[in-house]
């Protein structure tokens, strides 16, 4: 395995071991994260979470002055070329660097900008981009009764266990008036999500939100252990959910928006 797929691991695997800093790759593989990781000035908890399996040797409080030490330098892609040199590296350098932008939930312009430019220096065909772009983000669009109700019994669960029991109040409040539950999904007895066909109340980092499918703008998953899932809505908020214990809620969402899992989400 190439020093470009160990790194490509650390995010599609997350039992995958941390890395011990001894490849002659990787300063340019680490100075390619803290240069994504800075793109919009600051470190989030996702991101923060795959810099400290990159360096394990280092801690929280040292990784962000290694960040903060590292904000004014720039990244020549032709670094990354220059050890990406077969066509699996170079593609997998840039599905690398792909997942690093979208870890926070977003992907910006300038992001895209920047993977565009990692994929021309490579010589990666101009639509690559898009591709890697689209293994990890999936557009909002119709999601039917009948797509629910697949999702529903195609559904693997490994923490979350779906119950037919009575809404609890404070979900029950989120879900708009004349709508049936599905199902209410458990967490050690405690209720955490209602699905309904129209869409899904759950318990985010934000606190208890409604998520009708037929307003979801996008929908993002990275499966490094301690990221996030986040969904972006056309009213404009941005909903994100951490607590492992609540990842089946995004293999719901992969299901519902037909992104297949990357990889095991097991930790």
């Amino acid at each position: 395995m190439s020093r470009v797929d160990e790194y490509l691991a650390l995010i599609d695997d997350p039992s995958a071991p941390s890395l011990v800093q001894s490849h002659p790759d990787d300063e340019v593989l680490t100075r390619l994260l803290l240069h994504l990781a800075l793109a919009d000035g600051i470190v989030e908890a996702d991101e923060m979470a795959l810099l400290m399996r990159v360096r394990p040797d280092l801690s929280h409080d040292e990784i962000v002055a290694w960040a903060i030490s590292s904000a004014d330098e720039t990244f020549d892609p032709n670094a990354l070329a220059a050890i990406a040199t077969s066509p699996d590296d170079a593609l997998n350098a840039l599905r690398f660097a792909a997942r690093m932008v979208c870890l926070d939930g977003d992907i910006a312009a300038d992001e895209v900008r920047s993977l565009e430019a990692l994929a021309s220096a490579m010589s990666l065909p101009a639509q690559t981009t898009s591709a890697v772009i689209d293994e990890i983000v999936a557009r909002g669009g119709e999601i039917t009764r009948e797509r629910v109700a697949e999702s529903l019994r195609n559904m693997f669960w490994r923490d979350l266990i779906p119950v037919r029991d009575d809404v609890s109040p404070e979900l029950s409040e989120a879900v708009p008036d004349g709508l049936q539950p599905v199902c209410v999904l458990t967490h050690e007895d405690r209720q955490v999500g209602v699905l309904l066909f129209e869409g899904l109340a759950a318990v985010f980092d934000q606190g208890i939100a409604w998520v009708p499918f037929d307003q979801m703008a996008s929908y993002t998953r990275v499966p490094v252990h301690g990221a996030a899932f986040h969904l972006h809505l056309e009213d404009g908020r941005h909903l994100s959910m951490s607590e492992k214990e609540m990842r089946d809620i995004g293999g719901l969402f992969d299901y519902l928006c037909g992104r297949a899992e990357v990889a095991p989400m097991d930790p």
